[in-house]
């Protein structure tokens, strides 16, 4: 064995080798770099090309840079074609590998295709070394050299995936280094050269300053290629950890959601149970049921039901709010004649609206008369939207209730000509607490729930809400419910026979 590397070192430029190890520890550091990126949750195949080229170009290289080192005492060329075959069979070769160490039970077998790979790529090479003479190669210590190469492949890509960090790397980086020289070491010493002056180089060679040229090129590819998986490694592992930090804070903010929504159904109850009794004794006194009260006292009695009956109110939808973002929001569905329950809703803003002049017009589709679902919260859904409209409607101006089918299903429609409101500010006047515009909020009470409950409740029958607008020209609110919800001719006639019953 010692005069095998007597023999190894006599026969090569130890300058170059050493040169060698730096290119092949460097290839090999790169490569456990960018082989990180290979187990990543959202890993893709250009990671595999980009690692199984460094590691290809970079055995090959060190390869290169050995033979340049060998000094076998005769003149020496390089098949053209079998060196570049040598390089494809190692980046192709180590691209096999690291996609089958890509799932870490076949790490071993993956790293060990690699060490196989880098020693095949050896022999294509040496057989392009062209010089005039005989050769012989012993088959066990070729055998030793790939056995060699695939056991030091496996052992470095199983320890880079135990230890990630920059430890496990530089480890994994000396491993591979030390199989490719032990793969290039053993199997030169299989070659016994005997010269032969009758042996002519063939024409498809190039030199040593040709072969230097290319050789450096490729060193300087392994490198940018390195600098640049490193910054992309770098600028994805800062993408990474401003995900988790977003992340983080979805679920903070989700919790504190959750929490709100929890104390807000639970302080709409704890308040509803006072609010009942001020209203009801407030009730009592304005309507003078246990004797009349002076008219100033009664007064203050109507002003304390109005204000009470305002805060029941807003408590409710908060809580109705509360339960529909928690799910807990349950329909009591019944088949219902929607001209009633239009009519009903139109009576509860009758007042308000003929106190500004506002006209009241109702046109629906007879032949969708009749619906199922939960009467109470449509009423809900339509007085917000006609208290809305009304409300928004100057003194004179006209609002309308319609239907019509639609796409199968049934389309309600409210349209007023009132203030209306510029396209931006539309998706504002679905967010709860808000108002589509601040001037308006000066002008109109408001707590900004109506719509936003509104659209939940239709969303939660199956149905959706939009809004046109156009300022000073009018609003238009359309509800359309899915074809399910209308009911057929027969289940409408044996409603009202059970009705009438």
């Amino acid at each position: 064995m010692l005069a095998i590397y007597s023999s190894f070192l006599a026969s090569h430029d130890l300058q170059l080798l050493v040169l060698a190890s730096l290119i092949s520890l460097l290839a090999s550091y790169t490569t456990f770099s960018l082989m990180t990126r290979l187990y990543a949750p959202n890993s893709r195949y250009p990671w595999v090309v980009a690692t199984a080229i460094v590691t290809g170009c970079g055995a090959w290289a060190t390869h290169a840079i050995a033979l340049l080192a060998f000094r076998p005492g005769l003149p020496v060329a390089y098949d053209v074609t079998l060196t570049l075959a040598a390089g494809m069979i190692a980046v192709l070769g180590s691209g096999v590998g690291f996609l089958v160490a890509r799932s870490t039970e076949r790490m071993a077998l993956g790293g060990a295709i690699v060490g196989f790979a880098i020693g095949a790529m050896h022999y294509v090479a040496m057989a392009g070394v062209q010089l005039p003479a005989q050769r012989s190669w012993d088959a066990n210590t070729i055998a030793t050299s790939l056995l060699v190469g695939a056991s030091f492949g496996a052992a470095a890509l199983s320890r880079a995936q135990l230890m990630p960090n920059l430890r496990g790397r530089l480890i994994s980086a000396l491993l591979l280094t030390t199989g490719i020289g032990a793969t290039y070491f053993v199997g030169m010493a299989a070659l016994t050269l005997s010269p032969d002056p009758s042996i002519i180089v063939g024409p498809n060679t190039f030199g040593l300053i040709w072969f230097a040229i290319a050789l450096t090129s490729v060193v300087l590819m392994i490198v940018g290629l390195g600098v640049v998986g490193t910054l992309v490694d770098q600028h994805i592992g800062e993408i990474e950890a401003t995900k988790r930090e977003l992340e983080a804070a979805l679920r903070l903010a989700d919790a504190a959601n959750k929490s709100k929504t929890t104390f807000l159904a639970t302080m709409s109850h704890e308040l509803r149970t006072p609010l009942n009794a001020i209203i009801g004794f407030s009730e009592v006194m304005k309507d003078g049921i246990f004797g009349r009260l002076s008219e100033r006292y009664r007064d203050y009695a109507t002003n304390v039901f109005n204000s009470g009956t305002h805060l029941l109110g807003l408590i409710n939808e908060i809580l109705d709010l509360s339960k529909l973002e928690a799910g807990r929001l349950e329909l009591h569905e019944e088949n219902i004649n929607l001209a009633a329950t239009v009519e009903e809703c139109m009576k509860l803003v009758e007042t308000q609206a003929q106190q500004s002049k506002i006209r009241l017009s109702v046109s629906l589709d007879s032949d969708s008369i009749w619906i199922c679902a939960d009467d109470r919260r449509l009423r809900q859904i339509l007085i917000n939207i006609l208290s809305n409209a009304v409300k928004f409607t100057p003194e004179g101006g006209q609002v309308r209730v319609s239907s019509f089918r639609k796409d199968g299903g049934l389309a309600i429609e409210v349209s007023d000509t009132g203030i209306g409101m510029a396209p931006e500010y539309i998706p504002k006047a679905f967010m709860t607490f808000s108002q589509a515009d601040s001037v308006i909020s000066r002008k109109h009470e408001g707590t900004g729930l109506g719509l936003p409950l509104a659209k939940q409740l239709v969303e939660l029958h199956g149905g959706t809400l939009a809004i046109e607008s156009e300022v000073n020209v009018g609003t238009t609110v359309t509800i359309v419910l899915p074809p399910a919800r209308i009911i057929a001719k027969q289940a409408r006639l044996a409603t009202i026979r059970a009705v009438s019953v």
